[in-house]
């Protein structure tokens, strides 16, 4: 495969299915190498929701693609070591980050326990945090990469008085490791603008149809009207930002449609052969 990611090495977590699988198909099939990473090797996690690196692997070679699985625990230090040096050693330096994995966790807030607190901010802070820090240093080295940390509206600070719809979903805790996860890419972004590297979030703009999304969901709500955004379009988003200078896309806390529409940029399949008509 040929493209504008041609000869680039690219990790992306939580890529067993959903949001990541798709960043992965498309990064693939513009040419990068990719090391897929999640828990759900060969079986899905818990047995309950579709969707398994072995079938990501398989979605991205059926396509002409390349990409190597690779198991991994985010909650454990030892094991984030061990991802980033198994893809060093089988694949190279990595180019391009993309921070996906997150445990979407939505109880009140005077019901989250301490153990479910500790594993949202270790997954959707702590794991990017620590993965970032493993894998600036070879980029800075070979003059250049990107980091793609996924976030989400819930990490926007509020604009309007309470109660804001977006901030009413038992999401605090969530919603906090969010934003904390938005001001390290925009941090990133300064510290390392130098070097070349080139660091965004991402967040989408409405649901995304993805494999947990449809678990949760009642079929009348999946096919209601202008709630759901189709995967493809985080996968075109994140290709722009995963290819912007530092001069351009970069530092920024970015919504999905509305940079694509920002871009004129088309939303196109997986393969990247096909427009993609909403």
């Amino acid at each position: 495969m040929s493209g504008p990611l041609e000869g680039r090495v690219a990790l992306v977590t939580g890529a067993s299915r959903g949001i990541g699988a798709a960043i992965a198909q498309r990064f693939a099939c513009e040419g990068a190498v990719v090391a897929v990473a999640a828990r759900s090797l060969d079986q899905p996690a818990q047995g309950i929701v579709p969707g398994t690196l072995r079938e990501t692997v398989a979605d991205i070679e059926a396509a002409g693609g390349r990409a190597l699985p690779y198991q991994v625990d985010l909650t454990s230090p030892e094991s984030r070591a061990d991802l980033v040096g198994r893809v060093v050693a089988d694949l190279g330096p990595v180019d391009v980050l993309v921070n996906n994995a997150a445990p979407s966790i939505f109880v009140p807030f005077t019901d989250i326990s301490e153990k479910r607190l500790r594993l949202i901010t270790t997954i959707n802070y702590f794991a990017p945090f620590d993965l970032c820090q493993r894998v600036i240093p070879a980029m800075r080295e070979r003059g250049g990469g990107w980091i793609l940390n996924i976030t989400s509206l819930s990490g926007d600070i509020p604009t309007t008085p309470p109660p804001d719809p977006i901030y009413h979903l038992q999401g605090t805790a969530y919603g906090s490791s969010k934003a904390a996860l938005n001001r390290l890419s925009e941090g990133l972004a300064s510290e390392f603008y130098a070097d070349s590297i080139v660091a965004n979030a991402l967040a989408p703009v409405k649901a995304v149809l993805t494999e947990g999304v449809k678990a949760t969901l009642t079929e009348d709500a999946i096919e209601g009207d202008g709630i759901l955004e189709p995967v493809e379009a985080m996968a075109e988003a994140a290709l722009a930002l995963c290819t912007s200078h530092r001069d351009g896309l970069n530092g920024g806390v970015h919504k999905s449609l509305t940079l694509l529409e920002h871009l004129g940029r088309p939303i196109r399949t997986l393969d990247g052969r096909t427009l993609l008509t909403l």
